[in-house]
């Protein structure tokens, strides 16, 4: 309804003839009232990058630059949100829905522990956290189709490092038969051969391993105030 108008704002940014009317109407599709003039600074630069995007990342860009040419929602947009569509892909995003959606995601360290023999004034055993080994990292119910984890862990490590998530974990690391939440003991079973068999690799090359004993250390992931905006604008 708007295409005409959003192009003649959008056209000092951009010589390219088509990908001006396609992004016109990307952006028409998401506004629905008269639009204003967009944020200058992040009109140049998503012109600058949409035509080298994947389309997950167009549909990012048009939601910003829709965002900042709206007469309220402009106030959202943030000068960073750019560069950070620029460095997320499909499974990026894709796990930003699920904790949205859920508003938090459950996610569980796995470590390889000696327990020492005397107890604290509980009665109860310690850990000996010096002699911990950490097996695997961020276990989630996320998995990929195709049973890649490492491409989960590292979009993981990446929206951490974009400040959109954070993750706060419980202060004690306990054995399964401790945990009382369900969806923990489903994240561990998901990976329970992996455990099994890192464990068995290092006990076969470290003997002095045999006898210590799996401990889960359990936590959630949730998004960072400055998720929620970036979500907020750009979807």
């Amino acid at each position: 309804m708007f295409e005409e108008q959003i192009a003649a704002y959008l056209k000092p940014y951009c010589t390219q003839q088509d990908i001006l009317e396609q992004i016109s109407v990307k952006i028409g599709n998401r506004i629905a009232e008269q639009p204003c003039k967009p944020v200058a600074s992040i009109a140049g630069h998503v012109m600058l990058h949409y035509s080298w995007a994947e389309e997950t990342q167009k549909e990012l860009y048009a939601a910003l630059l829709a965002a900042s040419m709206h007469t309220e929602k402009r106030t959202q947009v943030h000068p960073a949100f750019v560069s950070i569509v620029s460095q997320m892909d499909d499974t990026d995003m894709e796990l930003l829905d699920i904790i949205r959606k859920q508003h938090s995601m459950p996610v569980e360290d796995c470590y390889f522990s000696h327990m020492k023999k005397g107890g604290g004034f509980t009665g109860k055993p310690e850990e000996d956290i010096a002699s911990s080994v950490q097996l695997i990292a961020r276990m989630t119910k996320f998995l990929p189709q195709d049973g890649d984890y490492e491409r989960i862990q590292a979009a993981i490590d990446n929206v951490i490092r974009l400040q959109l998530v954070e993750i706060h974990m419980d202060a004690e690391r306990q054995s399964l038969e401790q945990i009382q939440d369900n969806q923990y003991e489903d994240i561990y079973m998901l990976f329970q051969q992996v455990v099994d068999g890192t464990v068995k690799q290092l006990c076969d090359r470290y003997p002095q391993y045999k006898g210590r004993i799996v401990r889960l250390h359990t936590g959630n992931m949730i998004l960072t105030a400055f998720g929620t905006r970036f979500l907020r604008v750009c979807k």
